[in-house]
Parts: structure tokens; sequence; C-alpha cells
């Protein structure tokens, strides 16, 4: 009767163990570090591993983001920007934002010279970046109750499709806009080569800022600088879509594309 007992209890534990462990794998996802530990990377195969784990959490998204945004995938790193916003709003917004700012600023602290936290002055161009937009955002849906309009997720890169409403009367966004393009200019001033920051400090002027003319001139930077890159024909050739110069928008994004299926 003894052993009996003693296998009952040996059955149910693991059977118990087994509950336990399919209750926390079904667990909603909750934002934190106590339940998601999303590692700081630009490994785009630990970062889309991290993102099929945890579908629901910004960082992982955002994480994505920026691994992509130093290849030529120049459209799934804008996508990954777009899912990560979403999932900003859902989980609790510009707090989550700020909470990561302050992070990397605590990580840049009495390191300003070490230029391994270049990558931290990246992220954080996209954070005050991703900061004007939720703020943004959030002046709308207080202003235009009437109507919602949601991000689109698209293979284009849809340049210009402004979400900022930058003005005197929302001086926030313009702060973190202009605290976006002030890392993006530090990080080119430490290093001119930084064709990556270029391109991207090129996409927010164009893009949110209406700096268009500057914008053109630092992707043809970069096409000079590294010809064999994807990236600045591919903004170049939706800037020429956008202003109505079809003929011009193709052949920019067919070198583009070229250059990609090469291996670039």
């Amino acid at each position: 009767m003894n052993n009996k007992i003693r296998i009952f209890l040996i059955i149910m534990t693991f059977f118990y163990q087994a509950f336990i462990l399919e209750a926390k794998c079904e667990d909603p996802l909750h934002i934190s570090t106590e339940t998601e530990d999303i590692a700081l990377t630009d490994d785009i195969n630990i970062a889309k591993a991290q993102v099929l784990k945890y579908p629901d959490n910004p960082e992982a998204h955002f994480n994505l983001a920026i691994a992509l945004s130093h290849t030529s995938l120049v459209e799934e790193a804008i996508k990954e920007l777009r899912k990560t916003k979403k999932l900003i709003r859902k989980t609790g917004g510009v707090v989550i934002i700020d909470n990561k700012i302050n992070e990397y600023k605590e990580m840049l602290k009495n390191h300003e010279t070490n230029p391994t936290l270049n990558n931290i002055r990246y992220r954080l161009a996209f954070s005050h970046y991703l900061k004007a937009y939720l703020i943004s955002k959030d002046i709308k849906k207080n202003e235009e109750s009437k109507s919602k309009k949601s991000d689109k997720n698209s293979s284009s890169i849809n340049l210009f499709n402004k979400a900022l409403l930058i003005s005197e009367k929302n001086p926030l966004i313009k702060e973190n806009l202009d605290l976006s393009t002030s890392y993006f200019k530090e990080l080119l001033k430490l290093n001119p080569g930084d064709t990556w920051a270029k391109v991207y400090y090129a996409f927010i002027l164009a893009e949110q800022m209406d700096e268009i003319t500057k914008a053109r001139e630092l992707w043809t930077e970069v096409t000079k600088q590294d010809p064999n890159n994807p990236a600045p024909y591919f903004f170049l050739g939706e800037l020429h879509i956008k202003e109505g110069k079809l003929k011009e928008g193709i052949t920019e994004i067919s070198q583009a594309l070229l250059l990609r299926s090469l291996g670039h």
C-alpha cells in the first residue's frame, strides 16, 4: 500500500509540474523583465527568435527592427518599427519608451567616449522618434476622437506618411524629433563613415520633419560612400515616386533590388 501511495504521489507530482509548466506557457504576456528576458541584440537570428517567443513584446520587435536596419531589408525594418509602435500603444504607451530611454541613457553615463556604445546612441535616436510618434497619437486621440487611423503593414516603405503633428502647440513632439536627430548627428560626428546612421537620419528628416532636400543629399552621399548598399536607393526611389517621378523611382528601386540579389 505504501508503495502504491508513493507511486501515486510521484505520478501526481509529475502531472502537477507539467500543469504548472503549461500554465506558464499559456499565461498572457506581460511586458516586464521578470517574465520576459529580452536580450539587447543586433543579431537578426537571435532577434527573430525573441519575437517568436514573445510576439506581443514591443522590445523584441524593436530589437529586430534595429537589427534589420543594418541590412538591405529596409522594408522589413520599417515594418518592425510599425509593429513596435502598435505594441507600445497597446501595452503602456509613453511610459514604456521612457523606461527604455532612461535605461539607454544610464548605459551611456560615464562612458561618453566609448565607441562600442554607439549602438546605444543609435537606439536612443529611434527611441525618441518612437516617443514623438506616441505623443502625437495621444494628441490625435484626444483631439480627433471621431476617427482612428492605424498604421498599415505593407511591403512599401511608405515614406512621408506623416503621423506626427509638428507645431508650436505640441513642443514635446518637436523636442523628441530634435533629440532623435541629435543622436544621429552625434553618431556621424564620432564616425563620419557610419552610413546606416546617415540613412536613417535622412529617413526621419524626410518622413517627419519635411526636410526633403537634406534627406536627398544624405541618401545620395551614401550611394557614393557605399555604392553597394541597397538602402539609400530604396529611399531615393520612394522619394521620386512620391514626387511623381515614376521612371526615376523605378530606376532607383531596381538598382536596390539588383544589389540585394547580388547579396549586398
